[in-house]
């Protein structure tokens, strides 16, 4: 079995062309595109909500509708560029996601919305695992380090500049758009981007490439929705029969996944999820670990923006400059991670969950004290230290669970891993917003958040307790150090 979605063992560059300064320029702004979109999106969900006339259910699957998808089309997309060219299909997932901006920016109803986000995930999965491929297929040392660096450290800015920059468009309403510029905004860009990747970055594809597992999409994809449907509406609903009827279906289509995946697998095909490495400890564990962090992160971040907005009265600006504190205090962790994990090996999972814990701490106290009059700095320094938590454990649970992958497995594990780190934040925003809105309808917004804080607080703090179980306690170190 093969490596997917990174490099394969034998590669093809069609164009003999260098790869330049612009090219490589062009693919980071098609990443960066993506990245900000991720970010920019929840800070303006009140002022969608407000202008579209929708209600929070609505509200949360304008953010898990785009995650969802994205989760599914993941690996799928890395095997399709392997196989007809990333070019090819980064130029292709570059304009669709222009595209699907476009219908987002000029959508008239929350449904049009939804429908545009959906679209916009699909085409990000395509366009991102073309990304780093290209990276790796196109370059040599020390060009290729110097571009992932960049590529890595996109995620942190993104964070940063997405959040702000979704409060300032709101805040300043440029030409009576409103929100609607934070999509429109994309389309030069885009445009931008999708000519520059076709005038100056070579081709590449792999010389025999992995197939496609449509089957174990489709069911993953089946057993995700029917989760993720009654969470978001379930409760509104009374939680009718076709509600319950839908768990049970999910719960059954997890089942048939398994014995599919397994013999997907013993076929000698490349499963979506492959059994052989969550037969691996050290990999089920990081993956729970991963699994719990994004899914609460994914219903905080959804719970915190319609709060302070609209319990609290933030303008989008001050939510969005609340916000920054906590992507910069993830991109400094990030840049120092390396040098931590070296030093504190699997521990650094301790660290950062205490950073973590002590952060929603701080920004609980004053929500009990001063809600509904919070003003953005009263959070700044608990949304820091949560950004310092979220830098140190989420590399460290990476390294931690790469170190014990097989090496011709590593493109299958950074597939399952991206998976299932998109999926915990699309069934986070429903089931945190669930708890969020059942909490808030009997009390207030400012009750309903500590409500979602105390389970963000409980899972953190179980990363101080456990977070060393996470690797075999046999060359825990060794595994750690092997890949920083």
């Amino acid at each position: 079995m093969r490596e997917s979605g990174a490099i394969a063992a034998r590669e093809s560059i069609s164009d003999a062309k260098e790869f330049p300064p612009a090219g490589r320029a062009a693919i980071l702004l098609a990443a960066v595109l993506t990245s900000i979109d991720s970010f920019i999106v929840n800070v303006s969900l009140p002022s969608i909500q407000s202008s579209l006339g929708a209600d929070t259910v609505e509200s949360q699957f304008v953010i898990s509708g785009y995650s969802i998808v994205y989760a599914l089309l993941l690996v799928f997309s890395g095997r399709s560029g392997d196989r007809y060219g990333r070019r090819r299909v980064l130029v292709l997932g570059t304009l669709g996601f222009t595209a699907a901006s476009l219908f987002c920016g000029v959508a008239a109803s929350m449904e049009i919305l939804i429908a545009a986000r959906v679209f916009q995930g699909a085409f990000a999965a395509l366009l991102l695992p073309q990304v780093m491929s290209t990276i790796q297929a196109a370059l040599k040392e020390p060009a290729k380090t110097r571009l992932l660096s960049y590529y890595a450290a996109i995620g942190g800015l993104s964070a940063a500049v997405g959040r702000l920059l979704g409060g300032v468009i709101v805040w300043a309403d440029l030409g009576g758009l409103g929100w609607r510029l934070i999509f429109l905004i994309n389309l030069p860009l885009g445009v931008v981007a999708a000519l520059g990747i076709r005038a100056w970055v070579p081709e590449t594809r792999a010389d025999d490439p992995d197939s496609t597992d449509i089957g174990g999409t489709l069911l993953f994809g089946a057993a995700i929705l029917g989760l993720l449907i009654p969470l978001s509406v379930g409760r509104q609903a009374g939680w009718p029969a076709w509600a319950w009827a839908l768990c049970v279906g999910s719960a059954a289509a997890f089942v048939a996944l398994r014995f599919y995946e397994s013999r997907i697998e013993i076929s000698g095909r490349a499963p979506l999820i492959p059994p052989s490495l969550l037969a691996i400890s050290t990999m089920w564990r990081g993956l729970l670990v991963l699994g719990s962090g994004f899914l609460v992160f994914g219903g905080y971040l959804f719970a915190f923006a319609l709060a302070m907005q609209e319990g609290n009265s933030m303008s989008a600006l001050e939510s969005g400059m609340s916000m920054a504190p906590m992507a910069l205090g993830q991109f400094l962790s990030a840049m120092r991670a390396p040098q931590i994990i070296k030093r504190y090996g699997i521990r650094s999972i301790q660290i950062g969950g205490l950073a973590q814990a002590t952060g929603i701490a701080a920004i609980m106290l004053p929500v009990v004290l001063f809600w509904p009059y919070l003003e953005f700095y009263h959070v700044a320094a608990g949304m820091f230290l949560i950004g310092i938590g979220n830098g140190l454990y989420v590399p460290s649970t990476y390294r931690t669970i790469l170190s014990t992958i097989p090496d011709h497995k590593i493109g299958l594990g950074s597939g399952l891993i991206t998976t299932v780190q998109q999926s915990a934040l699309a069934v986070g925003v429903a089931a945190l917003g669930a708890v969020f809105m059942g909490i808030s309808a009997s009390a207030s917004m400012g009750t309903g958040f500590l409500g979602v804080g105390t389970i963000f607080l409980a899972v953190a703090l179980s990363y101080t307790v456990l977070g060393a179980r996470v690797a075999d306690r046999r060359g825990r170190t060794e595994g750690l150090g092997a890949r920083i």
